[in-house]
């Protein structure tokens, strides 16, 4: 069944972020994203000079190729160029140096006046170099707003050559109320009326490491005389907790966005785990509601975090059904409880009765191949050794990146999955066949510009022709953000109305219609 949604745009704020965070250098999951970038940009740029395509295109083949020999600075160069002429802008040296220009602290959680370095590099050679000396300014900014609450350094005759010559500038951070803020670094070309502009969020709070250290050392106690009895409750309490006690830590290392973290809460969250632990209590037996867990994974031996959410009519009395929710590039577990309509998947979950449960999925671009496809079977087999599931009535979604890894996951594992529902996604038509007999829900706007419409409308294509029980929303005007949250109802209604059926089965069912 193929619909046309009509239902008012909605919009959300997640998706792929292109264009938006500063580059990181040498980062494959930049160059990803700018990929897609690149690809979609092509197909809908409607006023490119035709004389500017051949070099678009060879630009996009050079830039493949760098990518594969891992040059990926290169391969970012090669993007940015060919997107700004997409834009139907000029590629100049100081346009380049806007996109090749790196800003980075060598922590992001500080105390107030602790000395913090940051670090201004480049991420690739500009093919020509900036005329003149570059000054500017360091200040720190609130989270809303462009005004200025201090400039912490004034920058003046700099060399504008930060691949050769990078540079490291020291700075003492301000008496500040607890909180995020943003060190905004901005600096003037004398060549150009215009400015180069770059972020770096940072959590400043006092006491935060201190109490960070007291944590450690209750887990650490904890963990050398753990209590006698539910040996296994403990070890995953003990993991969950960890794992929240050591987000400063992954924070300041750069391997979490903690752009939506507030570590205070985190802390505090860990102990109540650790306050539990000590009383001899199971600190999830009787929660409910959204948390994060985490699991020791056997990918890599590092701790792995999901976010689980478990409706209030759940009292393991009888099996209640899963969903997995897949995040797209650059999200994380947290991403389908946070960012869509302020929790409305929850909202749905907690009024049909589903738990639902979001991988991290390894790398934020990491298009769920490899270790982080195994993150899902292992969050799912993790919530089932904790919860009573339906193993009939196991459920797969995701956005973007995660309709990708919707199909790819279900595909790699046929026999686990009661119904799909991949949106703004794409997979390989070519293996439709392997979840032929699998419910397939899509969502896909006509206008989205990251992931074209085509990708979905082949998939639908291949599953029509092998007769797959399918109904596809393809909404007009829809872009590539806001078809999530406005078909989260008709996604749980999908997944309300099916059940696991292997292919014998479907078989044999479609046997007996035909007859």
């Amino acid at each position: 069944m193929i619909s046309r949604f009509k239902r008012p745009l909605v919009f959300s704020i997640i998706g792929l972020m292109v264009f938006v965070a500063p580059v990181a250098a040498q980062d494959a999951g930049q160059v990803l994203r700018l990929s897609i970038g690149y690809n979609n940009l092509k197909k809908t740029a409607e006023k490119l000079d035709p004389e500017k395509r051949p070099e678009v295109e060879k630009l996009g083949q050079l830039a493949k190729e760098a990518t594969g020999a891992r040059k990926y600075g290169d391969a970012l160069k090669y993007y940015y160029q060919a997107i700004t002429l997409l834009r139907g802008s000029v590629w100049t040296p100081e346009s380049a140096l806007s996109s090749a220009l790196s800003f980075k602290a060598d922590r992001l959680v500080i105390e107030p006046s602790d000395s913090l370095k940051l670090h201004l590099g480049q991420i690739f050679v500009l093919d020509e170099k900036v005329p003149g000396k570059i000054s500017g300014s360091i200040d720190l900014l609130a989270m809303g707003g462009d005004k200025s609450l201090k400039t912490i350094k004034t920058i003046e005759s700099l060399e504008p050559d930060f691949f050769a010559h990078p540079l490291v500038i020291e700075v003492t951070v301000p008496e500040m109320e607890p909180g995020k803020y943003r060190l905004r670094l901005k600096l003037k070309l004398v060549t150009s009326a215009g400015s180069i502009t770059k972020i770096v969020i940072v959590h400043i709070e006092g006491g935060l490491i201190a109490s960070l250290k007291t944590a450690k050392d209750r887990w650490v106690k904890i963990e050398k005389e753990p209590p006698v009895t539910g040996k296994g409750s403990i070890l995953t309490a003990l993991r969950s907790a960890r794992y929240q006690i050591d987000l400063i830590d992954k924070a300041n290392a750069g391997e979490i966005n903690h752009e939506r973290l507030n570590f205070r809460n985190e802390l505090r969250e860990a102990n109540t785990i650790l306050d539990e632990l000590e009383a001899g209590r199971d600190p999830f037996a009787s929660r409910r509601g959204d948390f994060r867990k985490a699991y020791l994974s056997n990918v890599d031996h590092t701790l792995q975090p999901y976010r689980i959410f478990i409706p209030s009519t759940y009292d393991g009395s009888k099996a209640f059904p899963l969903i997995i929710s897949l995040h797209g590039v650059g999200g994380d577990e947290n991403s389908y409880f946070e960012e869509y309509g302020s929790g409305a998947f929850k909202i749905e979950a907690e009024e049909r009765g589903y738990l639902v449960a979001c991988p991290k999925g390894r790398q934020p671009a990491s298009m769920y191949l490899g270790p982080a496809e195994q993150d899902i079977m292992d969050v799912i087999a993790e919530a089932k050794k904790a919860y009573h599931i339906d193993e009939n009535r196991i459920y797969l979604t995701g956005h973007s990146m995660g309709g990708f890894g919707t199909w790819s996951v279900a595909m790699n594992h046929p026999q686990v999955f009661a119904a799909l529902a991949p949106v703004a996604g794409g997979g390989n038509p070519g293996r439709m066949g392997k979840i032929a007999h699998i419910p397939q829900l899509v969502v896909h706007g006509e206008k989205d510009q990251i992931v074209s419409v085509e990708r979905s409308r082949q998939m639908v294509e291949a599953a029509q022709k092998l007769n797959v029980k399918l109904k596809y929303f393809e909404i007009p005007d829809g872009d590539h953000d806001s078809v999530a949250l406005q078909t989260f109802k008709e996604v749980f209604d999908w997944f309300d109305s099916h059940r696991r059926q292997d292919k014998d089965e479907k078989a044999a069912s479609a046997g007996e219609k035909s007859n």
